[in-house]
């Protein structure tokens, strides 16, 4: 009989417990969790109480078991590893209290809200029990791209074009999404230079980038970027995205790399399939997706949850390596804060090793 890793979720958003099953892109974790025979849902913490109201009327657990106190969950219920899904200025202060309660942390991205926390965490010895969750490396075309490449199949990659265009000027949000600096940048950013580094399996040398906002913009700060990276290997990338777009575009995605015998192409919403190989001088598409089933942009999240709560049952047991650890998540806020910097002051910026 295997046994079970007792959790608890800190952040009862819509990742964790979706607002409207019906239109919800994932199951969200509190149902993978407790579909899961690896884990036992203990508690469920979440600074409002109208969060925690929506978990005991779904019947997922009683209320003895919700908590908008974190000190008091901790220490309240015997845990092995706790679940981190609140807004990322939570973060730090979430990751380190457990770190020193002994727990293992899963959290979602960003690891921090800034590259001084992630500096600050890089000191404690405990680091090797945090994981990330990034789910474009678990979805099937980021794990097929990532072994596609690093098989030889498509040559060496010269360069990468990536579109991001995304609706997100709605009135109905929150106001703190309004106050987020350069969310764009922040919120899928993270996700997609992240991509970028583990399909090439290579490191950001330097970095050009601006930053936009249209008139009509709801926020603060600015809601698109252009960016130019250049890797050790000498693959350039071209990166530009947006949450300014009033119209909801069919592919927020569209992902070309071109390699010296072929190039791959993904037009997609969330990362969801089908991927094309194309060989140089063809006009054939071959879809390296063609035996995946479940292609809609819920399940392949729900793939990506599943496997990443697999990995992270794994690491907790010492049986195994984080799909993304503590210092590969490290790297990528560092290679944001330089891409934020090369936005700011409009000029080439070294990514530090």
């Amino acid at each position: 009989m295997k046994r079970k890793i007792s959790i608890a979720i800190s952040g009862i958003g819509n990742r964790a417990l979706p607002k409207n099953k019906k239109k919800a892109f994932w199951s969200g974790w509190l149902t993978q969790i407790n579909k899961s025979n690896k884990y036992n849902l203990v508690a469920v913490h979440d600074i409002s109480n109208r969060q925690l109201k929506r978990v005991v009327n779904s019947k997922l657990l009683n209320s003895h078991q919700v908590y908008n106190n974190f000190d008091k969950l901790l220490k309240k219920e015997k845990l092995d590893a706790i679940l981190i899904c609140n807004p990322a200025r939570f973060h730090y202060e979430y990751i380190r209290k457990s770190l020193k309660n002994n727990l293992h942390v899963l959290v979602e991205k960003p690891l921090v809200s800034s590259f001084k926390e992630a500096v600050a965490l890089s000191k404690s010895k405990k680091k090797k029990n945090i994981s990330v969750i990034q789910n474009w490396r678990t979805k099937d075309v980021g794990r097929i791209i990532r072994k596609f490449i690093l098989s030889g199949k498509i040559g060496h990659v010269g360069q990468i074009f990536f579109r991001y265009i995304r609706n997100r000027e709605n009135s109905s949000y929150p106001s703190y999404i309004y106050n987020e600096k350069f969310p764009a940048l922040y919120a899928m950013g993270i996700h997609h230079l992240d991509l970028f580094r583990y399909i090439l399996s290579d490191e950001i040398k330097k970095v050009n980038g601006s930053f936009f906002k249209p008139k009509w913009s709801l926020y603060s700060s600015s809601t698109g970027f252009n960016l130019h990276l250049v890797t050790k290997k000498n693959t350039f990338i071209n990166y530009t995205s947006t949450f300014s777009s009033l119209s909801n575009i069919t592919n927020q995605e569209s992902l070309i790399i071109n390699g010296s015998k072929g190039s791959l192409i993904n037009e997609s919403n969330w990362f969801e399939p089908p991927l094309f190989f194309q060989k140089k001088n063809s006009s054939i598409k071959k879809n390296l997706t063609a035996h995946i089933k479940k292609t809609s942009i819920k399940d392949q999240y729900n793939i990506s949850d599943k496997t990443i709560l697999e990995n992270f049952y794994e690491i907790v047991l010492k049986r195994g390596k984080p799909i993304c650890s503590f210092q590969d998540a490290f790297h990528t806020i560092k290679l944001l804060e330089h891409c934020k910097k090369a936005c700011v002051n409009k000029r080439e910026v070294k990514v530090t090793p």
